[in-house]
């Protein structure tokens, strides 16, 4: 259980969150949607330690992100996935995969969890070519595969699915419902809301840092409905293309 009460975290009067109150239950698929800037990244790295609040608290099975004694064991179970590249970009995908095995596990062998990864993604086509001379879809299969390095109980995925083909796409679906079954606590953030709908079991949407809706899928119509009635007007006007007399001034 995940518990974010009276969560505030305040870079300036028109950034950050304010006042979140959440709960995220094991074996449930939550979406946090957004505008750009709504408050989804700030949110995630308050939940995974990386922001120190404002005010209010998150705790993780009650030991809150605080706690610099008994929260760094529960933080290395966390798959948490920025949205910004983060690896070496000199190293090759693989080196950068058994960097990452040594830190998290301490050991310098793949695990099967891992190399089972590694196989689903097709990593090893491109396993010897520097990180930063892959694609974006490249990039991003390496960074979830680190991500789930070792024990997970909590899964923190930033728009996990950018620059990801179809087929990727799919895989992370299948990825998800498996770590669902294995009751892990899920969170994801996607602008895509097609891959989100029929699929996620809650949408949390933030508004310039706070919420505006928190509800169970099952009990409403469908993602894009709940998005758009949140929409304030001004941002649905339609294109007006100017004529060319405008053009030529």
């Amino acid at each position: 259980m995940i518990i974010c009460g009276n969560l505030s975290k305040i870079f300036s009067s028109n950034s950050g969150i304010k006042n979140i109150n959440l709960e995220f239950k094991p074996g449930i698929i939550y979406g946090i949607i957004g505008y750009n800037g709504a408050g989804k990244t700030t949110l995630f790295n308050c939940i995974e330690g990386l922001y120190t609040p404002t005010s209010g608290f998150v705790s993780h099975n009650g030991i809150k992100t605080e706690n610099e004694k008994e929260f760094p064991a529960i933080r290395r179970k966390i798959a948490f996935l920025p949205g910004d590249d983060y690896l070496y970009p000199w190293l090759t995908c693989m080196e950068n995969i058994e960097l990452a095995v040594i830190l998290k596990t301490g050991k310098n062998k793949l695990t099967k969890d891992t190399d089972e990864l590694v196989r689903y993604f097709e990593i090893d086509k491109y396993r010897d070519k520097r990180f930063r001379e892959c694609s974006s879809g490249m990039k991003k299969k390496v960074q979830i595969v680190i991500s789930l390095i070792g024990d997970i109980d909590t899964i923190i995925w930033d728009e996990p699915n950018n620059g990801l083909d179809m087929i990727s796409n799919i895989k992370i679906k299948n990825l998800i419902k498996h770590y669902k079954s294995k009751n892990v606590t899920i969170l994801f953030s996607s602008h895509v809301i097609e891959f989100l709908d029929k699929f996620i079991d809650t949408c949390v949407l933030l508004h310039e840092g706070e919420i505006m809706e928190n509800n169970n899928l099952q009990n409403t119509g469908s993602l894009e409905e709940l998005f758009m009635k949140n929409i304030p007007q001004h941002v649905l006007m339609p294109f007006n293309q100017p004529s060319w007399s405008e053009y030529k001034k």
